[in-house]
Parts: C-alpha cells; sequence; structure tokens
C-alpha cells in the first residue's frame, strides 16, 4: 500500500487547499461530540493506521490458499421461487438456494430439511476459477468516497455534513482508507484551509429528474454516474484493489473491510459484494464493495448502460420508480460480465429487512446493536450523536 495518510492521498494525489473558511456554526456544534470521542478514543480502541494495521494482519494470518469462488448469476438468468429450479441451479431472491424435493424436481428455499422438505440435495451453479491461488492480505488498500448531497428536494434536516467533517477530523470512516475522495452537488469545506468536496456538474440537466415518492428526495442514479466518471476521470481509485463507496450515515471501519477482503478470491471479471438477503437485488448502497476489475468495468461502461438500461422509467419490482444509483450500478455491472458474490455479513443494515430481528421485521426505526455488532459496516445512524455513540461502542 501507499503510504498515505489519513488525510487521504499521497503527495502526487493531494487535494488543492481550499480558500480559507471559517469553521462556521455546523462544526461548532459537533465540537464537544469530537472531544468526548477523542476522550474516549484515547482510552479504547485507536484509529490505527492503515499500513500498521495491514502489517499486523499480514504477520499473523496464514494464506488461505483458495482456488475456486462461487459465483452467484445475475438475477435474470436464475428460477423464481416455486419454480423448479434444476435448470438454472441458481434463485432470483438473495439468500436463496437451490434444493432438490424429489428426484427431477428442486424448488427455492431459505433452508431445507431433509425429510421434512424432501431430499435436500443442494443444486448449485459450478465454482468459477478465482484469479489468484494464493490470498494475500496485502492485496486489501482501499479507495473510499461518499457523496454529500446539498439539494435533496426536501426541507427535512440532513446531517450528512456534519457527520463527513467530524469523520474527517477523527480520520474515521473513508477516511482510514488509503486514499479517498467526498463528491457533492457543491464545493464546500471538509476541513478548514485542507479539504474540499469535489463538485460534479450537472452537465445534462438531469440530477433532479424526479423525486421518491415516500421521501421527496431526488433519486440519486444520475447525481452518482456523475460522481462515478470523475472517479474514473481522476484515476486514483486504479491504484487500489478495491473501491468502496459508503453513505455518511453508516459506520464504517476500514481495517474490518481489509480483513474481510483479504479472506476474498476474486475473478478475472471482478466482483461486487451483493450485501442483503431475501430480496430481488441485494446491492444496498450504504456499502459498496468493487474489485478492482469490477470497477473499472463498471466505469469503462457507464455510457452504454446510460443507453440500454430502463433506469430513469419504472417497474414493478422497483416499486414502478426509477432506479437508484445502487440497483444502476448493480444491473449494469451485471449486463457487461462482472461477477457477483454472496457478503451478506459484510454490513448489518437496517434498511435490509433480514437483519431486522423477529417482531421487528417492519420496523423502519429498529438500529443494530452497535456494542455487538462486528460487521465492517453498521447502518444507518443519521444524527451526529447516535453515528458517534455507535461507533465508539463497536470498537469497545
Amino acid at each position: 500500500m501507499d503510504t498515505e495518510t489519513l488525510r487521504g492521498v499521497s503527495s502526487g494525489d493531494e487535494y488543492v487547499a481550499p480558500q480559507s473558511q471559517r469553521w462556521g456554526k455546523v462544526a461548532l456544534a459537533v465540537g464537544a461530540a469530537c472531544a468526548l470521542l477523542v476522550v474516549g478514543f484515547a482510552t479504547g480502541s485507536h484509529f490505527v493506521s492503515p499500513q500498521a494495521s495491514q502489517a499486523v494482519t499480514s504477520s499473523v494470518v496464514a494464506p488461505l490458499q483458495l482456488n475456486q469462488i462461487a459465483v452467484v448469476p445475475p438475477r435474470e438468468e436464475c428460477a423464481k421461487v416455486g419454480k423448479n429450479c434444476i435448470a438454472q441451479k441458481c434463485c432470483k431472491v438473495t439468500g436463496y438456494e437451490c434444493y432438490e424435493v424429489k428426484p427431477g424436481m428442486a424448488q427455492c428455499m431459505k433452508e431445507c430439511i431433509p425429510g421434512k422438505d424432501g431430499t435436500c440435495l443442494h443444486h448449485s451453479q459450478p465454482m468459477k476459477a478465482s484469479e489468484k491461488s494464493d490470498i494475500s492480505y496485502s492485496a486489501n488498500t482501499l479507495f473510499c468516497f461518499s457523496f454529500y448531497t446539498e439539494e435533496t428536494g426536501t426541507t427535512k434536516k440532513s446531517y450528512e455534513l456534519d457527520l463527513l467533517r467530524t469523520q474527517l477530523f477523527l480520520g474515521a470512516s473513508i477516511f482510514g482508507c488509503e486514499a479517498w475522495r467526498v463528491y457533492s452537488d457543491v464545493e464546500t469545506w471538509l476541513s478548514p484551509n485542507k479539504f474540499n468536496t469535489v463538485k460534479v456538474d450537472d452537465v445534462n440537466n438531469d440530477f433532479h429528474f424526479q423525486k421518491r415518492k415516500k421521501t421527496g428526495t431526488w433519486i440519486n442514479s444520475n447525481i452518482f454516474i456523475a460522481a462515478w466518471k470523475a472517479i474514473k476521470d481522476e484515476g486514483v481509485w486504479a491504484g487500489k484493489d478495491w473501491t468502496v463507496k459508503v453513505d455518511a450515515d453508516a459506520v464504517f471501519l476500514p481495517e474490518r473491510l481489509r480483513q474481510y477482503v483479504g479472506q476474498v478470491e476474486v475473478t478475472k471479471n471482478g466482483v461486487y459484494f451483493e450485501n442483503c438477503k431475501y430480496v430481488s437485488y441485494g446491492f444496498f448502497g450504504s456499502l459498496e464493495v468493487l474489485s478492482h476489475n469490477a470497477a473499472g468495468t463498471f466505469m469503462a461502461n457507464l455510457d452504454e448502460c446510460k443507453t440500454s438500461l430502463n433506469y430513469m422509467g419504472s417497474e414493478k419490482l422497483t416499486g414502478y420508480e426509477p432506479w437508484g444509483e445502487d440497483l444502476f450500478a448493480q444491473r449494469c455491472m451485471d449486463l457487461h460480465g462482472v461477477d457477483k458474490i454472496s457478503a451478506f455479513d459484510v454490513t448489518t443494515d437496517a434498511a435490509c429487512a433480514a437483519w431486522r430481528p423477529e417482531g421487528q421485521k417492519k420496523n423502519l426505526k429498529w438500529k443494530p446493536d452497535c456494542a455487538t455488532t462486528l460487521t465492517p459496516a453498521i447502518h444507518p445512524f443519521k444524527k451526529p450523536k447516535e453515528y458517534f455513540d455507535c461507533l465508539k461502542a463497536t470498537q469497545r
């Protein structure tokens, strides 16, 4: 990995220092919380530098010597629940597997109990050859980015900028990655006299083409396409093994993700992590993890996907609304041969109903218990106090 600091980038990748600006009321509002957090971190778990923590990981964990990888075909190639899945050997719903009920008949199920549900012979797609035969715990460098939206479409208070500024102050979340960027529909400061957001321009006048029915916020597919183009053009991502998009309200610990991806085989096509079970499309946007070749293929085909995919239209699977940025990314990668792997333990996301405990499946206000949650990301925590309380609790 490069010798980049928590300020995000090496000398070749540094931001131009922004014009002198004041901290303002936002930073003052979170200052007290920062002070408390610094005290907490000083006596507990620290934000270890990526290089130091990686060296520890590399020295104590032996290579896994894996040679194959379980790849899940695109949803369109798999069987519906209730249909015979023997031919496809995969299921349209994430987290379901194809099990034999009786000879010649198999169905998609969450689990299969022999005798009760049938013979339960597991039918699965052949394993694919991995790009490498040995797992390398050093092949886990991260380019991470978040997006701050000023023009959300609603008057509801957003704390995204508060969160990002405080995360940078602490070296938390994406700011613990080897390289990072924060994109936005405006240019504003993240750290006075040091770092600004990277503004993406609405050159096609399509950022605000439609709002969500429930939330009233702008559908974000086109603004993120502009951000991905900016990532491609700058090229910092190309020097890293993984490209990771993180929502500002996701409590994200880069070192946990480094350890996670350090044990993952990839294919020559590249892989992306599907992270939510029991849905039609399980690539949820709070934590989007793409291997190097996956990110490259996706960005190389942005314009083609804009043309060929009906992402600004509507369909039943999306509640008759245009697609969000995560669904666009998933469908585009599927279209262009990027391999999908199941990684349902990479994040604990309350937006994914499968993570909510029994009796809480319909409770949209349910939050994970950060003190016992060990996944690389935990989501969502929209207000500064709850966010940084969670960050502190999950590191104890």
